[in-house]
């Protein structure tokens, strides 16, 4: 548990970063985190950043986010979902489909 603390604050500044590359990758890493320890993802406002890459800037980093949320949401006990749908979402995730890979497509 001690090592999962330690991983926290390089992921906040990882979701932060200004290479999507690092952001990508970080996103992908708050799923793993939460499948080990899934109520520090929670106290420690991952979830929130992961919404808030859902309106990044770089398709990628959009996919990636989405494809952790759905993850965390699979896995979660609760059954509700991170992501509201609501226009301002639907208008991100589309403008992101639109320039994405097919993977990230496929995600989206």
């Amino acid at each position: 548990d001690k090592i999962t603390e330690y991983l926290c604050e390089p992921l906040r500044k990882c979701l932060k970063d200004e290479d999507p590359y690092v952001r990508k990758t970080a996103a992908v890493s708050v799923a793993k985190l939460h499948d080990i320890n899934a109520t520090l993802v929670e106290e420690q406002g991952f979830l929130d950043s992961l919404r808030e890459l859902l309106g990044d800037s770089n398709p990628m980093v959009v996919a990636n986010a989405v494809a952790a949320m759905t993850e965390i949401n699979e896995s979660s006990s609760t059954g509700k979902p991170l992501i509201e749908m609501d226009t301002a979402t639907i208008n991100k995730l589309l403008t992101a489909l639109n320039e994405c890979t097919e993977w990230g497509q496929i995600f989206i």
